[in-house]
C-alpha cells in the first residue's frame, strides 16, 4: 500500500537520492533503490546531475553516456523502478542547475515520460553577488521552469557554499575545518544578523521570495553531515538557526539525503528536522502525490 499522511514518518521522506551516474559501476539501479527501500524510505525522488547528460566528463561516466540519449535511457530505467515498488512513492526528476534554467536544450528533461518533479541546484555566488541574492534568483529561475513545464521544483542545499567557506569541504586534510568554533548565538543582542552576515543572505528576504515564488526548501543531509564531520557544533547551531528563520516565517520545507553511494550511505535528513520540530504532515509540497492533508 502506498505511503499515507497517517502513516508518513520523517525518515521515509528521501527527495534527493541519486541513482544514475553517481552509483557505483557495479550496482544496477534496482541494487541502490533496493537499499533505499530497505532503509525504510517511501517517498522517494529519484535523480540525476542534469550536466551528467550535457557536458563532457572529464573523467570515465558510469552507466549512461553523457548525451540526451543516455538521459533518456536513465530516465526510462527509473520509471521501470515503479513497477517493481508498487507501495513506493517513487518519483522521478532531474537536478538542475541554475545556469541550465535558461537553456534551450532544457526542455527535453522534461520532454521524457515521467517527471515528477525537479531540483533546482544552486553553486557558489558569482563573484561580487551576494549569496542571498544570488539564491533569490535562482528560485525566480525554479518558478520559472515550473511554470513552463508544468512540474514542481524544491530549491536543494541552499547554503553548500557557506558550508563550504567556513567549515571546509568533504574529507579530512590539513586545512580543514576552514574556522575555528564561534561563540554561542545566544551570548549576541541580535544572533539573526549573526548568521546572516556569516552566510551572506537576508534570511527575511529569501523566506519572502520562497512563500512568493511557492517554491520549498531542501534540508539536506550531505550538507548537515560535513557540518559533523568537521565537528563545527557551532555552525550547526547556525545551520539549524537558518531554517528555523524559514519555517517560522512559512516556508515550506522539505528533506533530501542527497545520497551518492552504497559505500558511505547517507540518511535522510529526518535528525535536524527532528531537532527543528518538524512532523511529516509539515511537509505540504508532498500533497502533489499524497492528496491533501488531514484536517488536524
Amino acid at each position: 500500500m502506498l505511503p499515507t499522511w497517517n502513516d508518513l514518518e520523517l525518515h521515509a521522506v528521501d527527495l534527493h537520492f541519486h541513482v544514475g551516474t553517481a552509483r557505483p559501476e557495479e550496482n544496477s539501479m534496482l541494487d541502490v533503490v533496493s537499499y533505499a527501500v530497505a532503509t525504510g524510505r517511501r517517498v522517494i525522488c529519484l535523480t540525476d546531475h542534469w550536466w551528467k547528460f550535457t557536458r563532457t566528463p572529464n573523467k570515465p561516466q558510469p552507466h549512461y553516456a553523457p548525451t540526451l540519449e543516455g538521459y533518456r535511457r536513465f530516465a526510462a530505467d527509473a520509471n521501470e523502478m515503479r513497477a517493481m515498488f508498487p507501495d513506493v512513492c517513487l518519483l522521478f526528476g532531474p537536478e538542475v542547475g541554475f545556469g541550465s534554467f535558461g537553456s534551450e536544450e532544457l526542455g527535453q528533461a522534461f520532454a521524457v515520460p515521467g517527471v515528477d518533479m525537479f531540483l533546482g541546484e544552486p553553486g557558489g555566488a558569482p563573484a561580487g553577488m551576494h549569496l542571498g541574492d544570488y539564491l533569490i534568483a535562482g528560485l525566480e529561475g525554479i518558478a520559472r521552469c515550473r511554470d513552463r513545464f508544468g512540474r514542481p521544483g524544491v530549491l536543494v542545499h541552499p547554503i553548500r557554499a557557506a558550508i563550504k567557506h567556513v567549515c571546509g569541504d568533504a574529507g579530512p586534510g590539513p586545512l580543514h575545518p576552514k574556522t575555528p568554533q564561534f561563540e554561542p548565538l545566544d551570548s549576541f543582542a541580535d544572533p539573526l544578523a549573526r548568521v546572516e552576515e556569516l552566510l551572506d543572505v537576508n534570511i527575511g528576504r529569501l523566506a519572502d521570495a520562497c512563500i512568493r515564488l511557492d517554491v520549498p526548501v531542501e534540508i539536506n543531509m550531505l550538507d548537515f553531515k560535513r557540518v559533523l564531520a568537521h565537528n563545527h557544533q557551532s555552525f550547526a547551531e547556525r545551520y539549524l538557526f537558518f531554517y528555523r528563520t524559514l519555517i517560522e516565517r512559512g516556508v515550506q520545507i522539505v528533506l533530501g539525503s542527497d545520497w551518492h553511494n552504497l559505500v558511505d550511505g547517507e540518511p535522510t535528513a529526518f535528525f535536524p528536522a527532528m531537532l527543528l520540530g518538524m512532523k511529516p504532515r509539515d511537509m505540504r509540497f508532498l500533497e502533489h502525490w499524497l492528496g491533501p492533508r488531514p484536517p488536524d
